[in-house]
């Protein structure tokens, strides 16, 4: 039940908290926790929370709820008829001397906690309602281990994107139409269902409320601003709290919170800023903690945290990050080990100064390594396999993160090797996506080409209607496979274009990356690759090389790389910069009808990794590995 606000809503607000009430009360994260008196026997469940605008209880076991009036009236005035209850119990509260003197507040404050803060509150309320009445909701909450009556400790709520229900509850509040437009100014904007979660600062005042998609198949926005307002605000932040601890996501602070753990606040997926570090240091922070979700992008994370770190040093500040093992968030964490095993790993962490850092990176990266090393069973490739190619997938135990230079003798067989691979990986990998950039042919030589090698038949066939029906059936059919790679996001295929280097490159793969890391890149025409830096390298060659390196650094992942060598009687011979950096040489040779393959490297153990022959498909030109003879 809402409080009545015209009798006893400004009492409320302005002269009662709950340690007036005279119980015994303990701090558990932002909130305040008792034993409820309402059950029998007395438990330590009985939250008070100030989420709706002001405090209320409410008992996680037995369910009891409401205002502090309704509290004084069932613990004080229980055996009163509830309308004499109900006075006694705001006469009881109105006859409290506040905490501390109301003073003059700054205009600020009067502007952020009025108008705007009446409007903020009133949509918090409504969707609480509506998510009470949501199954919806309640089927994404308890996925991820609340319940609705959790979730009211913190004003998580429900809006279905229509606004028409709302105006009507605010209409009944005093709240006009053009107040709600100016003040949720994002609300006619995403019109899809979304739990809401409102954004305090320091002093408890609603500045903003958020939005997450509950199908986040529905829209490209997970988290959306349903009001205007500041973004440097750490979501949950409290004042007075010396030892923050900073993570990612609204759930992860949510989470740590409902478990008692002081001071932990969100950065709602945004990068940490000086500004945020500034509001938390305003707080009272004396030391701060990041946890960070593990990124595929190693490097990139360990450059990002030392930026964290300088940023902590300006402003004087202890420093401490974690990196999270494989998959895991604060939220799982605290769900699966509870509150303790977190407040450990962070009192166990050591302060961060730059060595401290990049020693706790390294052995996590080492410990991890390990786990992933033990794994992998026996019998298993390690990486992706290709079911034409066994002899080669077993030697080299799958295709793995590398670089890979691919030439052949003649030079043409190297495109013809690099599709077959491709292929070969997209259908025995049903996980993987596959970027084929083709810088030496038009993409539509290349649909041409595998459409051919899918059929079995020459690539001057599928360009054209044949006589024979069933040959044109076999074209329809392969050319709807390749549309269902393309479709399921398992393949696309790149060509040139102006303004295409390798600073555009990188940018696009990373975010092809971040939303399907099982990538592997081909680039036929390695030579044609235009290059955007590296103008300290005189040698084309060599400045191709290390933006490639650039790349497999950066993204981790199997790049193949086709390209010009030369056989000679000293062996193969080419640009000196991709014999050097390249993980392993594939190189293809036509002798006396027959092809060999062999796959070099000086890195990878042995000089020689593989050897085998393979044959062509005399029609589509689609290779395989020859069956050897028993």
């Amino acid at each position: 039940m809402i409080i009545d606000q015209e009798h006893a809503g400004i009492v409320m607000r302005a002269k009662t908290h709950p340690r007036q009430l005279g119980i015994p009360l303990s701090r558990w994260g932002r909130n305040l926790i008792a034993c409820c008196p309402f059950h029998s026997p007395e438990e330590t469940s009985l939250f008070f929370y100030d989420a709706l605008g002001y405090w209320r209880y409410r008992c996680l076991q037995c369910g009891s709820e409401g205002d502090l009036v309704e509290f004084v009236m069932r613990s004080r005035f229980n055996g009163m008829d509830e309308p004499a209850a109900r006075a006694e119990a705001v006469n009881f509260l109105g006859n409290l001397e506040p905490e501390h003197d109301l003073q003059e507040e700054h205009p600020w404050i009067k502007e952020i906690g009025g108008e705007k803060s009446k409007v903020l509150e009133n949509f918090v309320r409504y969707c609480h309602w509506a998510a009470c009445k949501s199954p919806s909701s309640a089927e994404f909450l308890a996925a991820r281990g609340w319940s609705i009556g959790q979730a009211q400790l913190y004003g998580i709520g429900y809006y279905s994107g229509d606004p028409e229900p709302f105006v009507s509850f605010c209409m009944m509040s005093g709240i006009e139409r053009h107040q709600i437009s100016f003040y949720l100014d994002n609300l006619d904007a995403y019109h899809e269902p979304r739990i809401t979660i409102p954004a305090r600062n320091s002093k408890g005042l609603i500045h903003s409320v958020y939005g997450r998609v509950i199908n986040e198949n529905d829209s490209p926005h997970t988290y959306v601003s349903y009001a205007s307002g500041p973004s440097d605000i750490p979501f949950n932040i409290q004042s007075d709290v010396t030892k923050p601890i900073v993570v990612e996501g609204f759930f992860d602070a949510l989470t740590a919170d409902l478990a008692g753990i002081p001071g932990v606040v969100s950065t709602m997926y945004q990068e940490l800023t000086l500004s945020h570090l500034y509001k938390l240091k305003a707080c009272g922070a004396e030391s701060v903690t990041v946890i960070l979700r593990r990124e595929a992008d190693r490097r990139e994370q360990e450059y990002r945290i030392q930026k964290y770190l300088k940023m902590a040093d300006r402003l004087n500040l202890k420093f401490k990050s974690i990196v999270l093992p494989k998959e895991e968030t604060v939220d799982l964490v605290v769900r699966k080990n509870g509150a303790d095993q977190l407040l450990s790993l962070v009192e166990k962490t050591e302060t961060d100064t730059v060595h401290t850092h990049r020693r706790s990176m390294l052995l996590q990266d080492i410990k991890e390594n390990f786990d992933t090393a033990m794994g992998c069973p026996p019998d298993v490739s390690v990486g992706y396999a290709l079911n034409t190619f066994p002899k080669l997938t077993q030697e080299i135990d799958g295709i793995q993160s590398g670089c890979f230079y691919v030439s052949s003798k003649p030079f043409g067989l190297k495109t013809t090797l690099l599709s077959s691979l491709a292929l070969d990986l997209i259908q025995s990998n049903p996980n993987l996506k596959l970027i084929y950039i083709a810088l030496e042919t038009p993409r539509r030589q290349i649909f041409d080409r595998l459409v051919a090698m899918l059929i079995g038949e020459s690539v001057l066939t599928v360009r054209k209607q044949s006589e024979d029906e069933a040959v044109n059936q076999k074209i329809l059919e392969a050319t709807r496979d390749l549309m269902a790679f393309v479709r399921n996001n398992r393949l696309e295929i790149w060509d040139d274009q102006n303004g295409f280097d390798n600073i555009v490159l990188l940018q696009n793969l990373k975010e092809e990356i971040r939303e399907h890391r099982n990538l592997v890149v081909v680039i036929d025409g390695i030579d044609h690759l235009k290059v955007a830096d590296h103008a300290d390298l005189s040698d084309i060659h060599e400045r191709r090389s290390s933006v490639i390196l650039d790349l497999y650094k950066a993204l981790d992942i199997p790049m193949f790389l086709g390209g010009e060598l030369i056989d000679s009687e000293k062996g193969l011979v080419g640009p000196r910069a991709y014999l050097r950096d390249s993980d392993a040489i594939y190189w293809l040779e036509s002798k006396g009808g027959n092809m060999f393959l062999t796959v070099d490297s000086k890195r990878l153990g042995n000089n020689q990794l593989y050897q085998g022959t393979l044959s062509i498909d005399p029609a589509s030109n689609r290779m395989q590995e020859e069956a050897e003879l028993e």
